[in-house]
């Protein structure tokens, strides 16, 4: 990229964290293929914006065939020698790229802060600790990819099977969780010795070029490659490159769906994290200490909303209703929203003005709804800083019926709904009443009722007494339409990222020289 382009990028950030701009700038119009940060082919780029006051911070390539060729022939080239080298060596170098990242872990969690919007404190800093542990734990599990001896019926055969790298794997991932959801896919797919491509969210490359170059540093040429761009013209040819045998996703339910048609034509394998419309359901004996904070942490306000695991149907028994929302209410006033970068800043920006137009557009069929009550929220904030961002509150809504679209959609933004139930059957089926089975959690101190709770409930991701966020070593995946396969712990490299071989060797006649 020329001088004089970067000196149009309309910055315009002077508040913002220098050093973190002056990454986003040297990075400007790159990708990371074939070991290096280079210009990409196509001279197309887009503006990336920062969601806290509209600043552009840097332009993006806007990739398209030719840029993919050339980052899945890099891989394909890398992955004859990486598939050869030692697992636990493999694993070795993962966490020394651990380690290069958390040596430079305040500037990562900026630039992360300054892409996404995100909180520094409650989200950015938090989400590249998780990071580096989430790779230095798949780097420790590597020695793990072992098959299994099979007991045979014939004494003379040997049976046994091999854990084996798949190939050059496609990595598509969000905006609202980048670096986390990046290491997901990338960690065990080089730990099993798979090669991979990744293809970053056009909200949010900055931060994901600037994690894999420093990653880099400890990889081979070629194993990891960083392209950005948009979904028809980088993300589709991406997945449907001959030499791509692997394909992990993490979106919504309409561009999973496209995905797994892409690739389906050459049967290649493909993991699929998409949406949910995830319950939290208080019963009336719960411990409210436990379940009020639960509650608000499970809507991912921190987040804007904007995560996959939001608790943002929230079930009440009638006898505690007025008990919980008094004091979530009174909670949700605490939360400070600010600029992004902060340290006292609890809640930051809405991605983009598409993402809050969407909230907009809910929130206007609920203010339309008769006996909807807003309890706290709903407006934009007129604060002359928070003006000029993407920003809007901790919305809490009720009055709201089971089918309306605010109760069914996921809103991906910082808005969630309460409702009162009387029976337990009822609500479960309220609460399985949606296309999506990714979340759901439960306050009581009734241990029958949490069994038949765990039983009942129609989502892959189940907790009691808690809403924590999924985290390393902890299985994570959705049921019906939240999406395919599980994530973040040994079984997912496993079962995802490895291809399995049966062997069956008859030892037969002994040789004349034995």
């Amino acid at each position: 990229m020329s001088n004089s382009a970067i000196a149009e990028i309309r910055l315009g950030a002077e508040h913002l964290a220098p050093d973190a701009l002056s990454v986003t700038r040297r990075l400007s119009g790159k990708l990371l293929v074939d070991g290096e940060i280079r210009d990409a082919l196509t001279n197309e780029t887009f503006e990336v914006i920062h969601p806290g006051n509209l600043a552009v911070i840097g332009l993006a390539p806007k990739c398209r065939v030719e840029d993919v060729n050339a980052a899945v022939e890099a891989a394909a080239k890398a992955l004859v020698t990486w598939r050869k080298i030692p697992a636990r060596e493999r694993g070795r170098m993962l966490q020394k790229a651990a380690d290069a990242v958390e040596a430079n872990a305040k500037l990562v969690e900026q630039v992360l802060a300054l892409d996404t919007g995100n909180a520094l404190r409650t989200q950015a800093r938090p989400e590249t600790a998780s990071s580096i542990d989430l790779t230095r734990m798949f780097g420790g599990l590597a020695g793990e990819l072992k098959g299994e001896t099979i007991p045979s019926a014939n004494s003379d055969v040997l049976q046994y099977t091999t854990r084996d790298a798949i190939g050059v794997v496609a990595g598509i991932i969000p905006w609202n969780a980048p670096l986390f959801l990046f290491v997901a896919k990338v960690a065990p797919a080089l730990a099993a010795g798979n090669t991979v491509v990744i293809k970053t969210a056009e909200q949010a490359p900055f931060c994901v070029l600037y994690l894999a170059e420093i990653m880099n540093r400890e990889l081979p040429p070629g194993v990891l490659n960083v392209i950005s761009g948009y979904g028809e013209e980088c993300g589709k040819p991406l997945v449907e490159h001959s030499a791509v045998r692997k394909v992990t996703f993490t979106g919504s339910l309409p561009v999973g769906q496209a995905i797994a048609g892409y690739a389906a034509p050459k049967l290649c394998p493909v993991t699929l994290e998409l949406g949910g419309k995830n319950p939290s359901i208080v019963m009336a004996d719960a411990d409210l200490d436990l379940a009020i904070p639960g509650i608000i942490e499970g809507m991912r306000y921190t987040r804007q909303g904007q995560a996959c695991t939001a608790g943002t149907r929230v079930f009440v028994h009638q006898d505690v209703y007025e008990e919980v929302v008094e004091g979530v209410v009174a909670r949700l006033a605490d939360i400070k929203l600010g600029n992004p970068l902060d340290e006292a800043t609890d809640m930051g920006a809405i991605i983009s003005e598409e993402q809050l137009n969407r909230t907009l557009r809910y929130m206007e069929i609920a203010q339309a709804t008769p006996g909807a009550r807003i309890l706290f929220g709903g407006e934009r904030p007129t604060d002359p800083y928070l003006s000029k961002g993407y920003f809007y509150p901790p919305t809490l809504i009720d009055g709201i019926p089971i089918e309306s679209e605010v109760c069914q959609d996921e809103i991906f933004g910082p808005v969630a709904t309460v409702l009162p139930f009387s029976s337990f059957d009822d609500m479960i089926a309220s609460a399985n009443d949606t296309e999506y089975g990714l979340a759901a959690n439960l306050w009581t101190r009734d241990l029958a009722r949490a069994l038949e709770y765990v039983e009942r409930i129609e989502a892959g991701f189940v907790q009691v007494n808690q809403c924590v966020a999924p985290r390393s070593n902890v299985s994570y995946g959705g049921l019906k339409m939240s999406g395919l396969g599980k994530e973040y712990a040994l079984d997912s490299m496993v079962h995802h990222f490895t291809c399995s071989k049966t062997v069956l060797i008859n030892r037969g006649t002994p040789g004349p020289n034995v």
